[in-house]
Parts: structure tokens; C-alpha cells; sequence
């Protein structure tokens, strides 16, 4: 049996605003057809989607997250892990709590 691999990047739940934070909460406690982008709670942060969201869905995502899900997909990850233990990065907005 064939078996599937696939890519995340593993980020600072730092990098979104606590705002975001509250939506991507939200969202995951949503019905998964009422959620703007595909996102689970880990009880630590979140796994977040990359791909691309189209309108008018992509209005309602916060920028700094579209532009980690944009540095994800540039890097080949399909899928982001947003953790509070996990560090930083220069190339993306960090944001105190």
C-alpha cells in the first residue's frame, strides 16, 4: 500500500496577533463547511492550511496569516503548525501577548 508524505512548517503561534488567535479558535469549533480556511485546534495553537483561499472567503483571513500561509507555500509546505513553543522567524511580523 502506497503511502502519502506531505510538508508543514512549524512556526511561533507569536506570529499572529491575539485577535487572529481568537478567530482561528473560532473558526476550528466551526462546522468545517463554515470555516474560511481548513484549521484544528492542537490544544498548543493550530494546523493551518497554506493553500491559497479564494474570495471572498480571503477577506475575512487576517494579513499576517495570509502571509504565513504565502512564506509556507513559497517554501513547499502545504500546511502550517502554528505552536506556542516553537520559535520565531525574522521573515514574518511577531506580535507580544
Amino acid at each position: 500500500m502506497p503511502v502519502e508524505f506531505g510538508r508543514y512548517l512549524v512556526l511561533s503561534t507569536s506570529h499572529v496577533c491575539l485577535s487572529t488567535a481568537d478567530r482561528l479558535d473560532a473558526w476550528a469549533a466551526l462546522d468545517r463547511s463554515l470555516r474560511p480556511l481548513a484549521v484544528a485546534s492542537t490544544h498548543e495553537g493550530w494546523f493551518v492550511a497554506s493553500r491559497e483561499i479564494p474570495e471572498p472567503y480571503c477577506r475575512k483571513v487576517p494579513l499576517e496569516l495570509l502571509a504565513a500561509m504565502r512564506f509556507a507555500r513559497d517554501l513547499g509546505c502545504s500546511y502550517l503548525l502554528f505552536d506556542c513553543d516553537a520559535d520565531t522567524i525574522d521573515a514574518l511580523p511577531v506580535f507580544p501577548w
